[in-house]
């Protein structure tokens, strides 16, 4: 067994993907032939050709631009079950879908309206595939007269809801805009997470920290520099979840190598892999879990905690949580077994 059938195979949790991020180029041109978009859309050409080739300064405006394409609630639920699928080939388990329903509502759907989709494509996905797949509501930093709906929807915590992100252009509104919000959550008793440090790294990240205690930390760019920042992830038990695709596409980093992973896992941090946007930044989360090791320094040992570590962190009741890594921690012993046999075999 290669490496990439070994990493292909292993059992995976992923905690951050946008759905917004994620829909397959093939689906959405179907979608915007469907519902005539390029008549009214100037230039729409050259939003198709930004699919394949963004511009990722521009990245918000062209996700916020595809978005308005799905129509319909069957568009919706479409893109959610290829997903599911697409996750499910990975051997994705469990996902924490990353969604922002303020793209529908304002166009005049109901939040009812836009959740029965989503989990009428879950549904499908879990029936046909097996994965289970929970909605993370998006609270957008450029969209902060929103942030308090988001909360209310989001406080039943059920209907597949686990829980909600401070997400979107960091640059937008100081972080301070939403205290309300996030403090009602916690009132609450809603898991949250942050995203911090694409603009202004380390002291946007300590000030994530610092002001609002999140569940879990998104991008943390600058972490690595900031050992004020580690401390704070190390004593509250915060997890940081990174792509590392998105440092290389944003130009945090050169090429895989040169990120700190290897710096915030010797110093302790719990960190986890994701996708983020996987179809613009053209990754998977099985390209993640191969860059880490064949770039990033990783074995095969480390990477397998850090899968185990995502599903620790995920918003599951405990008792599933526990069941979930006792079945991995299995399967990984099996794989590795066999990975040793087909050395072996190859050595002989």
């Amino acid at each position: 067994m290669s490496l990439e059938s070994f990493v292909q195979a292993m059992p995976k949790v992923e905690l951050h993907v946008h759905l917004e991020g994620a829909m397959q180029k093939e689906r959405l041109l179907i979608i915007a032939e469907q519902n005539e978009i390029a008549d009214g859309l100037k230039h729409f050409d050259q939003w198709v050709a930004l699919l394949d080739d963004p511009d990722y300064a521009r990245l918000y405006e062209i996700v916020a631009t595809t978005i308005q394409w799905l129509q319909h609630p069957d568009d919706l639920t479409h893109v959610t079950y290829e997903l599911g699928v697409w996750l499910a080939r990975q051997n994705v388990r469990y996902a924490e879908i990353h969604v922002n329903p303020i793209h529908f509502t304002e166009r005049g759907w109901s939040f009812e309206q836009y959740l029965a989709a989503l989990n009428d494509g879950r549904s499908r996905a879990e029936r046909g595939w097996g994965i289970q797949m929970r909605w993370v509501m998006t609270i957008a930093r450029d969209q902060p007269r929103h942030a308090d709906e988001i909360v209310r929807w989001a406080s039943g915590q059920n209907n597949g809801i686990v829980g909600i992100d401070l997400g979107g252009p960091e640059s937008a509104q100081p972080i301070g805009q939403f205290e309300r919000a996030i403090k009602t959550a916690v009132k609450k008793q809603i898991p949250y997470s942050i995203h911090a440090g694409e603009a202004g790294g380390a002291e946007s990240v300590l000030e994530a920290l610092q002001q609002m205690e999140p569940t879990l930390l998104i991008d943390g760019w600058g972490v690595a520099e900031s050992p004020e920042a580690q401390n704070i992830l190390i004593e509250k038990s915060i997890p940081l979840n990174i792509c590392l695709k998105r440092a290389v596409c944003h130009g945090w980093i050169e090429a895989y190598a040169d990120y700190p992973l290897r710096v915030l896992l010797d110093r302790g941090i719990s960190v986890l892999l994701s996708s983020d946007m996987p179809w613009y930044y053209q990754t998977t989360l099985t390209d993640e879990y191969l860059a880490a090791v064949q770039h990033a320094g990783l074995q095969v040992e480390e990477l397998e905690q850090v899968a185990l570590n995502a599903v620790q962190s995920s918003r599951m009741p405990e008792e599933d949580k526990a069941a979930m890594i006792e079945a991995f921690k299995d399967e990984y012993a099996q794989l590795r077994a066999d990975h040793l046999e087909n050395e072996a075999e190859t050595e002989e």
